[in-house]
């Protein structure tokens, strides 16, 4: 209500006639109000809250990635300049196609997404229009988490192709070898530089692949699942959430101020007696 009362006064300010509506508010100051009302209505209607249940997703899936990274995301299904999903960003060193982030994005396809110290970032995949096939390319370093819900995943590492659909994942790159742990589903995949050196993971194994051979699949406990997975409880996404409540509590307050106005601006109020009217006026 503070900031109503000052831009009220602004608009009024100055005027010398009161009493003369008509010329103290011209059209295009009632409208810059209303336009001025509206605005602060809807930035006081819009908060920041967490990414609620990150481990749900759509039918496109999502990913995570650890700090320190920067794989390249590519959605097949999609053209070049498409949105291919929303970007949340946590610290202050996300970055895509070298683009700062500050909370979120909708990103398009074939996009490098960059993470420095202490930053993460999450991606909600489109699931495309009948066809979801996702690429993730150049994940050379780091840590990685993600359900591919119903879409088809392609992920490329420095060791490893794999493929994978209705899985949830885990994988770990250094410069010596890919660690990928299946939390649920299967995973099929090779060695980058020897396709014909091939293996399945499946639900609660884990495997490991260098640059010349395949150690696994083995049973992993959900001790070791939960320290591969610790790192993502170091990050907390944001996203942009509307109060409709306040916007049309805040709505009826601009349109109830405006309204005052056009009526001030009409003449509106009790028409002048006969004793005050001008010497002009026939005397009936």
């Amino acid at each position: 209500m503070r900031m109503l009362i000052c831009i009220l006064i602004v608009s009024f300010a100055g005027k010398k006639d009161a009493s003369n509506l008509n010329s103290a508010v011209p059209s295009t100051v009632i409208r810059n109000t209303f336009l001025i009302l509206m605005l602060t209505v809807l930035s006081s209607a819009c908060s920041t809250v967490p990414v609620e249940n990150r481990n749900a997703s759509s039918a496109g899936g999502f990913w995570e990635q650890d700090e320190n990274t920067d794989p390249r995301f590519y959605h097949m299904a999609m053209e070049a300049d498409e949105k291919i999903g929303i970007l949340y960003a946590s610290g202050n060193q996300v970055l895509a196609n070298g683009t700062p982030i500050e909370d979120t994005l909708d990103i398009k396809n074939n996009t490098f997404v960059g993470t420095g110290p202490k930053s993460s970032a999450r991606i909600e995949f489109k699931d495309g229009s009948g066809v979801c096939s996702i690429q993730i390319q150049g994940f050379s370093v780091g840590n990685g988490y993600g359900d591919t819900a119903h879409c088809e995943y392609g992920i490329i590492t420095t060791h490893a192709s794999a493929r994978t659909q209705d899985t949830i994942y885990h994988i770990n790159v250094s410069d010596q070898r890919t660690e990928i742990t299946v939390l649920r589903g299967l995973i099929k995949l090779s060695l980058l530089t020897d396709p014909a050196q091939s293996a399945i993971v499946n639900s609660g194994e884990e495997i490991i692949l260098t640059t010349d051979s395949i150690i696994g699949p083995r049973p992993v406990s959900f001790e070791e699942i939960e320290r591969r997975i610790r790192w993502r409880d170091n990050y907390t996404f944001h996203k942009s959430e509307v109060s409709w409540g306040t916007v049309l509590v805040g709505a009826g307050v601009a349109a109830a101020i405006v309204n005052m106005l056009l009526r001030g601006k009409s003449g509106g109020g009790t028409p002048p007696s006969p004793t005050t009217r001008g010497t002009d006026y026939p005397n009936y």
